[in-house]
């Protein structure tokens, strides 16, 4: 793959997926592309798990950064809102948003336009109406009651990304803002949205379902409704990163999709750059 210029972020909605389990023996190379304050963080973490998570999202988002910014991935500055979000502190045009769920953690990217992410992992044994009824508007919750009990599970999940993911983008409490959030609870590629705050349908909106394997499920959100999604798998493999197009909305859950090609990223120790 080759390198890409910032000018591509102003097309695609960009999302990068990998799997904790497969980068594991390859986050010391990751951790090169880490700043001060990312490696104190992630010194931080009482369990191996969530350290292995924090250091592949921040790793794949320094890489992806530079990767279209054309600078090694450990020169890329970020700074932080009150909130403790993220930015890129010289160019505030280019968007991003990290996510993670069990073993797996996501990236978006792109430039003039707000972006969000969300994964869920799903669990089928939860008090879903409970839990629906503290977090789901009255609309949501009118349509999630007239499911089936089979139903429930994916549906409240398909529900939560979508919310969150929206609401990432606007970098907005989650929280406090989650009952004003009406979204459609189908499973369709496409989903809508209606924010109680301003009354409107969020127009401008675009809310994709992510192609995830089974027992997952997520949702990408952007204010550009004419952006498509480029979605990728990125495995690692020491100083290898090797990119596969992720299966479209319709292919089955859980298929692997074909290799597609790699790229050697810097280990912090003299290797090739992005």
């Amino acid at each position: 793959m080759e390198p890409l210029r910032r000018e591509h972020l102003a097309g695609p909605m960009i999302v990068w997926i990998a799997s904790v389990r497969q980068a594991r023996d390859s986050l010391i190379f990751l951790e090169g592309s880490l700043d001060e304050r990312d490696r104190e963080r992630a010194a931080r973490f009482r369990f191996a798990e969530d350290r292995e998570r924090f250091v592949l999202g921040r790793g794949l988002l320094r890489k992806g950064l530079g990767r279209y910014l054309q600078r090694d991935a450990e020169t890329v500055e970020l700074a932080y809102t009150d909130r403790g979000r993220p930015f890129l502190a010289d160019d505030e045009t280019v968007q991003f948003s990290i996510s993670h769920a069990h073993d797996l953690v996501a990236i978006a990217l792109t430039a003039e336009a707000r972006i969000g992410i969300d994964l869920e992992y799903v669990q089928s044994d939860l008090d879903f109406l409970g839990l629906a009824e503290r977090i789901f508007s009255e609309g949501d919750l009118q349509a999630f009651r007239g499911l089936a009990e089979t139903e429930a599970p994916s549906a409240f999940y398909r529900a939560w990304t979508r919310k969150e993911a929206y609401l990432k983008a606007r970098g907005e409490g989650i929280a406090e803002r989650l009952r004003q959030v009406s979204v459609s609870l189908n499973a369709e590629e496409v989903g809508s949205i209606r924010d109680g705050q301003d009354g409107s349908g969020a127009p401008t909106w675009r809310l994709i379902a992510l192609p995830l394997p089974a027992n997952y499920l997520g949702s990408v959100a952007c204010d550009d409704p004419g952006k498509r999604l480029e979605c990728s798998w990125v495995d690692l493999d020491q100083g290898k990163m090797i990119w596969r197009p992720c299966p479209t909305f319709s292919s089955r859950r859980g298929e692997g999709p074909e290799r597609a090609t790699s790229e050697r990223f810097s280990s912090g120790r003299g290797t090739a750059g992005n």
